[in-house]
């Protein structure tokens, strides 16, 4: 279910980054609907967009940051381990902010963790939405209680 949300997060702040003009929630809201999202997707989506860029923004961290202009680049052990798509994705959810630099750090130990051969894209939203929606269990959502096998958000 994080994985659904997170994939509307994205297409929002895509969607922001480059507006169309006199498009409206409603615009955005019917385009999501028309491609499987359900209204209580599209809602949450939009709420913690909202909120939790205003709630980072007053909380920053002091935290490590690459130089601006940089990118990370993978070792060649990482680089045999996590997909293109995978690490693709991550460079996704950076551009956007949905993820610090060392959020982008920790979703990579994570996966080079996991004892697998290969991490892929599957994976690795299922790592950036345990961190993006700081969930270790995979039922909380920055502040929200997802009852697991429904879409009712409490």
């Amino acid at each position: 279910m994080q994985e659904r949300l997170i994939d509307i997060i994205i297409y929002l702040l895509e969607e922001f980054q480059h507006p169309k003009p006199k498009e409206t929630y409603k615009d955005i809201s019917k385009a999501l609907k028309d491609q499987g999202y359900s209204d209580p997707e599209i809602n949450f989506a939009f709420s913690w967009v909202l909120n939790i860029f205003q709630n980072r923004q007053q909380n920053a961290k002091n935290e490590f940051e690459y130089l601006a202009g940089s990118t990370r680049v993978l070792h060649e052990v990482e680089k045999m381990i996590i997909t293109p798509d995978a690490y693709g994705y991550i460079l996704q959810v950076r551009h956007l902010n949905l993820i610090s630099d060392s959020d982008m750090e920790l979703i990579l130990d994570r996966a080079m963790t996991m004892g697998t051969t290969t991490v892929d894209l599957e994976d690795i939203k299922a790592l950036a939405a345990g961190i993006i929606f700081e969930s270790e269990n995979g039922s909380g959502v920055a502040g929200f209680y997802y009852q697991p096998g429904t879409n009712a958000i409490h």
